[in-house]
């Protein structure tokens, strides 16, 4: 088991400076080709940058570990089956709109599963040029160091939330539905356009919760093993419970996952009021 040996921690090492390179590299050749990209919210993309940072990413992390399976978020098509115990799940530039629109935010995450579950997390924020990890059992770094959540930091942050769960809050709240919900949060709205660097700041207490109706898999997959490994919850209410994935698990397929982290007693209100 890789969780238990000396391996993970080297690991955790490698699989960082593999990614915080292959970003940087990629995002300093500049001009790229922008394409629209169907998914839940109108108006995504994907750029020749994102195509870079995945191939390089899938190259060198199958070749640190030849006997593992790879899912990127590029050119996924679903239906990915668990034929080996090892798999890396990457979302090669998290943020995109903001790259291509030349918005200094956005981020790349790895996640390394074994039989189902994340046991190494690496989410590396670009503009900050800090890197998140964790490993299972071992708790949660930032540029090395380690951290935990804040709940006092946590009381005063605001909320970070997706451009879908916006539209979803203003379409109920025209209704007369979710006034509960929004009473429950209790805080001001923020959008900043990178799913895995938001569940970091969650994890810190920097974010008192992150909500995102449209997240994937290649989304959550590091972030929910760094909020973990804080002290931090995390939940996707779509597919609950999110891991260990399985053959016929609804992340695998490309579903929304409905996350939801941050500060542990107000992600579990919010699952209340939404299962309501």
């Amino acid at each position: 088991m890789i969780a238990e040996s000396a391996e993970i921690v080297e690991l955790q090492a490698s699989v960082s400076h593999i990614l915080r390179t292959a970003v940087r590299k990629a995002v300093s050749m500049g001009a790229t080709v922008v394409r629209s990209k169907s998914s839940f919210i109108a108006g995504d993309v994907v750029t020749e940058t994102d195509e870079r940072i995945q191939a390089i990413l899938k190259s060198q992390l199958t070749a640190l570990m030849p006997n593992s399976e790879f899912l990127g978020e590029e050119g996924f098509t679903g239906g990915t089956e668990l034929a080996k115990s090892i798999l890396w799940v990457v979302d090669p530039l998290d943020g995109t709109i903001n790259f291509a629109s030349q918005i200094p935010f956005f981020g790349a995450s790895i996640a390394l599963l074994e039989n189902g579950t994340p046991i190494l997390g690496v989410v590396y924020d670009h503009s900050a040029d800090l890197l998140y990890s964790a490993v299972r059992g071992r708790g949660a770094q930032a540029n090395g160091k380690s951290f935990q959540w804040n709940a006092e930091l946590a009381r005063r942050s605001p909320v970070g939330v997706s451009s879908g769960y916006l539209a979803r809050l203003f379409k109920n709240l025209e209704s007369g539905v979710g006034k509960e919900e929004h009473a429950q949060i209790g805080s001001r709205y923020r959008v900043f356009g990178s799913q895995a660097v938001q569940l970091c700041w969650a994890a810190q207490g920097r974010l008192k919760i992150n909500i995102n109706l449209e997240s994937k898999l290649w989304d959550d997959a590091a972030g929910w093993l760094i909020c973990r490994e804080a002290g931090a919850e995390c939940l996707a209410l779509a597919c609950h419970p999110l891991f260990p994935l399985h053959e016929n698990s609804a992340a695998l397929r490309g579903e929304n996952l409905f996350s939801v982290s941050g500060s542990p007693e107000i992600v579990r209100k919010f699952q209340s009021i939404i299962s309501e």
